[in-house]
């Protein structure tokens, strides 16, 4: 019964929800260095969708969605994540709903039609679905097969919904580091999908139906996310993308941005798409070579492909720069520093280290990193505001508790000001190659 009353309430409103969700919105902003979005128009605000993103980085890619829609939304996510109690809170909080799959015992599967139906009442009651239609998380920018769930829920949803239409909405999420904390993220929304086009013949081949509403999903998809066509050679394929960035933003007048490099790298496999093996082949030797260069000077791929060696001295002039000026400040506001650190002290602690030694799963340990920093940061604040207005009364524990929440958009903007000087100086002190 709890089963069943849980599920049915997702779609509802919430007060605590609604209070909290804000803070969620802000800590997953915080979580990023830049967050850019494209496409939004093509959300199709008052009518019945559902949202279809690739699947990149566990848990940050629904925090993503609900940061740029800025709604409530209910997602479905595979049941395996629920197992400890914890998880299971925070995931049911964020109007997420377990799907069984076999994996998890044949004996599960059949929960799958409560939460089938709790997915159509949801979208019947106008709330957006959110679902994963590769059914796990990848670690390469490449679009797995689609599994067949979602598109039954679209077309018994549309089949209720009768003439009002229903969509799916296709959303490439494509982030420069997968692991790294205040990484940056490309949101691309794509046209949405009418499934009215489907429902003659759902009613009279279903199986059929739900493989049209795949393929063309699936291809839909592929033209929202940098697509890596290769295979074996997937390494090379995806390295020399940000080696010919450089380049192609120069060649197509594109602004050296996230948006703008995450279409160049989009176009150079799309250029390699139409290519032979043996076109092909000195090109991975390309990408194989300067993955092996970026490696040594340690260096991320995407921080080599953003700035060319005839470039990298002036933002590491600028940086440096931006660093003084803020040392400078530090030193005028000097008896200030203790109260600021005393404000929020999680944003210095490298917590990062917890889930790089703590969790195997690479792709999970941002997820984790970002759920240990906002725990933390919830409840020291939380705690710090009641000490302080007995200690000082409430008007300065409003003030420290305002400081400690900048203090957290803040400070991840030095850390990353500080990394990229240090990125910039092991790139510059060998040099690289000429393009």
């Amino acid at each position: 019964m709890y089963f069943c009353s849980m599920k049915k309430s997702l779609a509802d409103f919430n007060l605590f929800y609604a209070l909290f969700f804000p803070i969620v919105r802000y800590a997953t902003w915080c979580h990023y260095r830049k967050v850019v979005v494209k496409g939004k128009e093509n959300i199709p605000e008052g009518e019945h969708y559902i949202l279809a993103p690739c699947h990149q980085n566990a848990m940050m890619d629904p925090l993503v969605v609900l940061m740029v829609l800025n709604r409530p939304i209910v997602f479905l996510a595979r049941a395996d994540i629920f197992s400890k109690p914890v998880a299971r809170f925070f995931l049911t909080w964020l109007k997420i709903s377990p799907v069984y799959r076999i994996r998890d015992g044949r004996d599960q599967l059949s929960r799958n039609a409560e939460v089938f139906n709790t997915a159509r009442e949801s979208l019947e009651k106008g709330v957006p679905l959110c679902l994963m239609a590769e059914g796990t998380h990848n670690d390469r920018h490449q679009l797995l097969p689609l599994v067949k769930g979602m598109f039954r829920i679209a077309g018994e949803t549309q089949r209720d919904l009768g003439n009002k239409p229903l969509y799916i909405v296709p959303v490439g999420l494509d982030y420069d580091e997968y692991e790294s904390t205040y990484s940056s993220v490309a949101v691309n929304i794509g046209k949405p999908i009418d499934m009215r086009a489907y429902m003659n013949e759902f009613a009279d081949n279903e199986p059929v139906a739900l493989n049209q509403m795949r393929n063309d999903l699936s291809l839909a998809m592929k033209s929202v996310i940098h697509q890596v066509n290769a295979d074996e050679h997937y390494a090379d394929e995806y390295a020399y993308c940000h080696w010919r960035t450089p380049s192609l933003l120069k060649e197509r007048g594109l602004r050296n941005t996230v948006w703008g490099r995450f279409v160049a790298r989009q176009n150079v496999s799309l250029q390699l798409a139409q290519m032979n093996e043996n076109e092909l082949e000195p090109l991975y030797k390309e990408g194989e070579a300067f993955a092996a260069e970026c490696s040594a000077h340690r260096v991320p791929l995407w921080f080599a492909s953003k700035y060319p060696r005839h470039n990298a001295w002036k933002y590491v002039l600028k940086w440096a720069l931006c660093l003084l000026a803020l040392l400078f400040a530090l030193l005028l506001c000097w008896d200030m520093l203790p109260l600021w650190i005393l404000s929020n002290p999680i944003v210095y602690l490298p917590t990062h280290l917890i889930a790089r030694t703590k969790v195997k799963d690479p792709q999970f340990r941002s997820s984790i990193n970002y759920g240990i920093r906002f725990g933390l940061t919830l409840v020291y604040l939380l705690v710090l505001f009641v000490v302080a207005i007995f200690v000082a009364g409430f008007w300065k524990a409003l003030a420290l508790l305002i400081m400690g929440i900048f203090s957290a958009w803040l400070m991840p903007k030095v850390f990353v000001l500080l990394r990229d000087v240090i990125y910039g100086i092991r790139w510059l002190r060998r040099g690289r190659r000429e393009r």
